[in-house]
């Protein structure tokens, strides 16, 4: 009898094997066919820019056959934290639930993890769970739920119509912006004191002595109306920035479980629904599991040129996120199982098996531009060395071609050892045609103005000392946790650190109008760690203000924001009219393009690698053919890796996910490349948006290198109620 159970068995193995439920190259009912310790997930209480909350564990996936889906995989991650207090728990990590068809219990490896566990199931009932986490030791089924898509006020949620919808406080919601209380009831505060201490909580805060001139703040007569009248001109053009900059330390899995995105364990209410949001208490990671067949999507993005490690995004079916990192290899190994089992569900589908999930459930991202979408000019330049650089020079240390310098940075960058000298350039705190002499003159005066501007810093904050020591408190804070593995500033008492407040703090005092914005910091740490010198970071990092959203218009009341946007919308419609469409559909959040804010105002520190984020720098202030460079880069971007929110058909809140979880796992060198080939094509267009005159400055004169004149064209995407002049 023995004899024909095992054929019995193999019989079903084979017919398995025919409809997709088995493969020899992947794995039979219950092995494990990948496992791999110490890969993470970050915990939600890290902060992005500071050391994220690593949790390490123990991965697995393991083959399972289903009866609907053919041949399945378990997916099942186990903190270590949890196996080193309990090394048997490693036996958790099987999934439970599963029907088996096998009678003798030694055989069967499911029956045996039910056991470990302590499982009371009736054996006739068979249970099919997608998702089960670890909640104090005991293994949790999840059920997934539809995630609310609409967003009332919470006395709105009273009628029975919303029941589906996700409460908010009665304020006006910036879109996929976390929402704040702590401020409730303070701005009516009339103490001075009370008032200090709320500024000195965020780096966003302002004051009335932060829009005052200096002859203000020596007037006590005038200091508080003239501190009324200065709020709304700079602030309300500062305003989108500062709604911006609450997303700087923010991460995924944040965002994530904000946006009730992520995937976490459901609680049964009183009148037995589901409801979601019993978030975890920090350091509470806990045993995932999940059965990828019905999963929507797996995405592999790799973060290094071998294409070892990077992060693995799985989403399910009602759309909640889990990213797996991959911090030591093995991401390679991982998505070749994956691609060998999507091999075979496509095999079984055309020969009739079922499928729950269509193509495109598996995606590793590995993008290429091809050659026709890159400058002609790509690969003819090489990383400008000092000897190259010398050959630009005359006798008397002037550069004779600035604009061949600048071609030369744009494509290629420059060596580290060579950027303390040419940074200065390219921020034009040196004229590109002054001579050695005429150099070392400026840098004398600059060192003395930067003793006037410490001297007008002391008497500044003498006249009003407890409003500038509130923005003092907020530079402080955001210096301390700045770059902080950057041996540069690394270590307490660290005196860089002190020269980067500073810096800040001068500039405060110089530019009222603009104060202290929390992201600036970020852009002084590469011009200090550099230059190391603070006359110099001051004045390069004073002219990189001059670049960047921060700064405002000589009139002081324009929104550089919101004209990035305006340009960077009109160019997605231009280059990328299907991802444009698909914005559209979305509107108005999705139009708002919140997933580049933070590409902008830092420069795109936060989405690369530090090294490659400078090179995207110098290629922006090298302002060759434009100097708008930094939206052809997000336009590169979007072009590269977008393709994927129009597969997926993302909503705003998921775009948002989608592109902050791509921070750091992005290729620096395709982007850019991209990007010159879009600024190329640009350049070559027979006609121009009359939105986008504004790209073409004249003062770049290699714009005129191919062609004699340049044609516009109204496309009828005014937001104001001008008349356009190309009607």
């Amino acid at each position: 009898m023995s004899a024909f159970s095992e054929f019995f068995k193999k019989a079903h193995d084979a017919i398995n094997g025919i409809r997709g439920g088995n493969s020899f190259f992947l794995g039979k009912d219950g092995d494990v066919v990948y496992s791999k310790n110490n890969v993470c997930v970050h915990e939600t209480d890290a902060k992005a820019g500071e050391d994220e909350a690593h949790c390490p564990g123990y991965l697995s996936v393991q083959c399972q056959c289903d009866e609907s889906l053919g041949l399945t995989l378990i997916l099942q991650w186990l903190p270590n934290v949890t196996l080193h207090k309990n090394p048997q728990s490693i036996r958790s990590v099987s999934p439970r639930g599963k029907q088996n068809r096998d009678e003798t219990p030694p055989t069967r490896t499911a029956e045996e993890v039910r056991i470990a566990l302590g499982s009371d199931e009736d054996s006739s009932q068979s249970v099919s769970l997608d998702i089960q986490v670890e909640e104090c030791g005991t293994a949790v089924p999840v059920k997934q739920v539809k995630r609310p898509t609409t967003l009332v006020p919470y006395s709105a949620q009273e009628d029975h119509s919303f029941n589906d919808a996700l409460g908010v406080p009665s304020i006006n919601v910036i879109p996929h912006t976390p929402i704040k209380h702590e401020k409730d009831g303070i701005q009516n505060s009339e103490k001075v004191k009370d008032d200090v201490e709320r500024q000195s909580q965020s780096s966003l805060s302002t004051s009335c002595a932060d829009e005052m001139s200096e002859k203000e703040l020596s007037s006590s007569e005038d200091e508080d109306d003239g501190c009324e009248g200065k709020v709304d001109v700079g602030v309300g053009g500062l305003e989108k920035i500062l709604e911006s900059t609450q997303m700087f330390d923010v991460t995924p899995e944040q965002f994530a479980l904000e946006h009730d995105l992520m995937l976490t364990d459901t609680k049964t209410t009183d009148n037995d629904e589901q409801s979601r949001g019993r978030t975890k208490k920090a350091g509470t990671t806990s045993l995932f599991s999940v059965n990828l067949g019905k999963m929507r999507s797996m995405r592999v993005f790799y973060s290094d040129p071998e294409c070892t490690c990077g992060q693995l995004v799985i989403a399910t079916l009602d759309s909640h996120y889990k990213i797996l990192h991959f911090h030591h290899g093995g991401l390679d190994k991982l998505a070749k199982i994956f691609e060998q089992w999507s091999s075979i569900k496509a095999r079984s589908v055309q020969e009739g098996s079922p499928s729950a999930i269509a193509d495109k459930q598996l995606i590793i991202c590995q993008p290429a531009a091809p050659t026709f979408e890159k400058d002609p000019e790509e690969g003819l330049f090489e990383k400008m060395t000092l000897n190259e650089w010398r050959s630009y020079e005359n006798k008397a240390g002037v550069i004779v071609d600035s604009s061949t310098v600048r071609k030369h940075i744009h494509f290629a960058s420059v060596n580290f050892d060579m950027r303390e000298k040419v940074w200065p350039f390219l921020l034009r705190v040196y004229p590109w045609e002054s001579s050695a002499d005429q150099r070392d003159n400026i840098k004398n005066d600059l060192f003395l103005e930067y003793q006037n501007i410490r001297k007008k810093r002391y008497r500044t904050m003498d006249n009003a000392p407890a409003r500038w020591l509130s923005i003092e408190n907020s530079i402080v804070k955001d210096v301390i946790r700045t770059d902080r593995k950057n041996p540069f500033f690394a270590g307490d008492n660290n005196p860089n650190g002190e020269t980067m407040k500073n810096i800040l703090i001068n500039y405060a005092i110089m530019n009222p109008e603009i104060n202290y914005i929390q992201g600036m910091s970020d852009l002084l740490a590469p011009l200090l760690s550099t230059l190391n010198d603070e006359v110099d970071a001051y004045f390069c990092f004073t002219n990189f203000m001059k670049r960047t959203v921060f700064s405002s218009t000589p009139q002081g009341n324009e929104n550089l924001m919101e004209t990035n946007l305006n340009y960077l919308r009109n160019m997605i419609k231009l280059f990328e009219p299907d991802f444009y469409q698909h914005l559209e559909k979305q509107k108005p959040d999705a139009m708002q393009l919140m997933f580049v804010h933070r590409w902008i105002l830092l420069c795109f520190k936060r989405e690369f690698p530090e090294n490659h984020a400078l090179h995207v720098w110098e290629g922006c202030w090298a302002a060759w053919r434009t100097n708008y460079f930094h939206l052809f880069v997000c336009v590169a971007i979007v072009s590269v890796y977008g393709k994927d929110v129009i597969a997926q058909d993302l909503p705003h809140d998921e775009i948002l996910l989608y592109f902050s979880s791509l921070a750091m796992h992005m290729d620096p060198v395709l982007v850019l490349q991209k990007a010159r080939g879009l600024l190329y094509e640009f350049t070559r267009l027979e006609k121009i948006p009359c939105v986008l005159e504004g790209l073409c400055s004249a003062e770049n004169e290699q714009w005129h290198s191919h062609k004699s004149f340049r044609n516009f064209y109204c496309n009828q995407s005014h937001t104001d109620k001008e008349v356009c002049p190309y009607q």
